[in-house]
C-alpha cells in the first residue's frame, strides 16, 4: 500500500513538470509568430512611409528644377537686355555717323554743282566733267544705301537678341559684321575716284580756260608802240582765278 503511494507521487511529481513546460511552450510560440493582419498591417505601414519619403525628395528636386529655371532665365533675361543694349549703342553710333557722311557728301556734291555751273558760264567745256560726276554721285548713292542697310541690319539683331533664337540672332551679327567692310571700301572708291578723276576733270578745264584767255588777251592787246629807243612797252597780265575744288568726305573706320 506503502510502496503505490509513493509511486504515485512520484509519477504525479514527474507529470507535473512536464504539464508546465509544455504549457510555457505553447505561450512561447503564440508570442513570437506575429499574425498574417499584423504582417500585413507593418507592412502598409513600411510602404507608406517609403512612398511619403519618395514623394518628399520628389518635390525637393522640383523644387530645385524650378530654382535652377528661374536662375537661368534670369541669367537669360540679364544677357539680352546687355545684349540689347550694346547692339543699340552701336546702331545710334552708325547712324550718327551716316548722318555726318551724307552731309559731308550733300555740301561736295553743292559745291561741285556750283562750280560746274560756274565753269559752264565761263565757257568752259564741261561734258566729260559732268559725266563723271554722275559716276561719283551713284558711288554716294551706293554708299548711303549701304549704310541705311546696315543700320537696318543692326536694329534688327537688336530685336532677335531676346525675341528670336540663339541662332538668328547670330545670323543677323553676321551679316551686320560684313556691313562695315563695305562702307569703309566704299569710302575709300568715291575718295580714290574724287582725287583721281574729278581733279583731273577740273585740272584739264583750268589748263584750257587759261590758255583760252591768255589768247584773248593776246588777240585783244594792241600793238605797242616803240619807245625812243625802238623797244616794246613789258605789260603784265593777271588771270582770275577759278574756284577751288571740294575736298573729299573724310573716310573713317567705324
Amino acid at each position: 500500500m506503502h510502496k503505490k503511494l509513493a509511486l504515485f507521487s512520484a509519477i504525479a511529481t514527474i507529470a507535473i513538470p512536464v504539464t508546465v513546460f509544455a504549457q510555457n511552450g505553447n505561450q512561447s510560440g503564440a508570442t513570437s509568430e506575429p499574425t498574417s493582419a499584423e504582417i500585413k498591417t507593418k507592412n502598409q505601414g513600411e510602404l507608406s512611409q517609403i512612398k511619403k519619403q519618395v514623394e518628399v525628395k520628389k518635390e525637393e528636386a522640383a523644387k530645385k528644377r524650378l530654382e535652377f529655371q528661374d536662375k537661368k532665365e534670369k541669367m537669360a533675361e540679364e544677357k539680352c537686355k546687355n545684349i540689347e543694349k550694346k547692339v543699340a549703342t552701336r546702331a545710334n553710333r552708325y547712324e550718327n555717323n551716316a548722318q555726318m557722311t551724307n552731309k559731308v557728301y550733300g555740301n561736295m556734291k553743292t559745291r561741285l554743282d556750283r562750280l560746274t555751273s560756274q565753269l559752264k558760264s565761263a565757257g568752259a567745256d564741261t561734258t566729260q566733267l559732268e559725266k563723271d560726276l554722275v559716276t561719283l554721285y551713284a558711288k554716294i548713292e551706293k554708299l548711303k544705301t549701304d549704310q541705311a542697310a546696315y543700320i537696318a541690319t543692326i536694329k534688327e539683331s537688336q530685336v532677335s537678341a531676346c525675341g528670336k533664337t540663339e541662332g538668328e540672332f547670330k545670323t543677323k551679327i553676321t551679316e551686320a559684321r560684313k556691313v562695315p567692310e563695305l562702307v569703309k571700301t566704299a569710302r575709300a572708291d568715291i575718295k580714290n575716284f574724287f582725287q583721281t578723276t574729278i581733279k583731273a576733270d577740273l585740272q584739264a578745264i583750268r589748263a584750257t580756260l587759261t590758255e583760252e584767255e591768255s589768247a584773248e588777251v593776246k588777240s585783244s592787246m594792241p600793238k605797242p608802240e616803240k619807245n625812243k629807243k625802238g623797244e616794246a612797252p613789258t605789260t603784265t597780265t593777271t588771270m582770275p582765278e577759278l574756284p577751288a575744288a571740294p575736298a573729299p568726305a573724310p573716310v573713317t573706320a567705324q
